[in-house]
């Protein structure tokens, strides 16, 4: 669409609203309410961890591709990572029985 015919259907729409009942603009009281009654959304420590992990090897296979680490050393971290993940899932296993 082009700009004017999005006006002129902004301005029916409005002019249609207006006319089925007038209402009032919200007050900065009511938004501060609306947002403070909002659900909070709570990740799972499972999905986070998980999250971290990946961001972790992200950064590790970054610094290999601009030369900063060897493929040993990048060899050596994706290792130690998955090491560290087995050893939460441990945690975990034992922490749950």
């Amino acid at each position: 669409m082009r700009r004017n015919e999005l006006l002129n259907t902004a301005v029916v729409a409005q002019e249609n609203s207006a006319s089925a009942a007038p209402t009032a603009a919200p007050t900065e009281n009511e938004i501060t309410n609306n947002e403070s009654s909002s659900p909070k959304i709570e990740i799972p420590e499972e999905c986070a961890e998980a999250f971290i992990a990946a961001v972790e090897i992200g950064f590790y296979k970054e610094f290999y591709k601009q030369g900063l680490i060897t493929a040993d050393e990048l060899d050596i971290l994706l290792q130690l990572q998955k090491k560290k993940a087995g050893l939460k899932k441990e945690k975990n296993d034992l922490s749950a029985a």
